[in-house]
């Protein structure tokens, strides 16, 4: 993950600096945002949060970086639409209340990813523009607790030939969740623009309804 990261970040950076050599003659054609489509590469820090569930037990999430992407499309100089996938891999500790009252300490690595369509209001039509955006989305969280029993399969790749491995199914969920936020845009030329805004994720599960932080700078590439 964090391999990944970096080279997502790499080529995120190579190409804000292939944007900004881009002939003066881009900026010129104006921040006329209405009718277009934007290309949206996220990148997430999520500072540590903890959460309490059922039975006195409790976890505390670890902070870290995550990554996503998405699509925008502007209705106006005001308003986008926008779908955006994004994910992240966190380590956590957690608290579980054995059914006798004890406590007994875990700790371990979580992979989540959510899908969502969001609203973007940017207040002026200018280039440099606070903005304020919402969500809906789906949340898939896996915590990578065992949760049955191994099983062992084979079959042949064409690229490996015959493959033998173990999979072992692990705890995971699905939720809705809820997002807002509160930001700024700055467009530094007509291809390339920054953005960046704190966010709030809401998780609505059944036994415990975490709240999630985050810290996101955008670039965003305009077609």
């Amino acid at each position: 993950m964090k391999s990944i990261l970096r080279t997502f970040s790499i080529v995120a950076v190579g190409a804000l600096a292939g944007a900004l050599l881009l002939p003066s003659s881009a900026q010129a054609q104006g921040t006329s945002r209405a009718g277009s489509w934007e290309f949206i590469l996220p990148i997430v820090y999520s500072p540590s949060t903890s959460f309490n569930g059922q039975g006195g037990s409790s976890a505390e999430l670890n902070s870290d970086l995550g990554m996503g992407l998405g699509f925008g499309y502007n209705l106006n100089n005001h308003l986008q639409l926008s779908g955006m996938l994004n994910w992240n891999y966190r380590s956590y500790n957690a608290n579980i209340v054995q059914d006798n009252g004890t406590i007994r300490k875990a700790t371990g690595t979580l992979d989540s990813s959510t899908l969502a369509l969001n609203g973007t209001y940017y207040f002026m039509s200018s280039g440099f523009t606070p903005f304020i955006s919402g969500g809906i989305g789906s949340t898939f969280i896996d915590t990578n607790i065992p949760n049955g029993a191994p099983s062992s399969g084979c079959y042949y790749d064409p690229w490996y030939g015959y493959i033998c491995n173990t999979y072992t199914p692990t705890k995971s969920q699905t939720a809705i969740s809820y997002t807002a936020g509160v930001g700024v845009r700055f467009e530094l030329n007509r291809a390339i623009s920054l953005q960046g805004s704190y966010n709030k994720m809401w998780l609505d599960y059944s036994n415990a309804n975490p709240e999630i932080d985050g810290w996101r700078l955008d670039f965003v590439f305009r077609m």
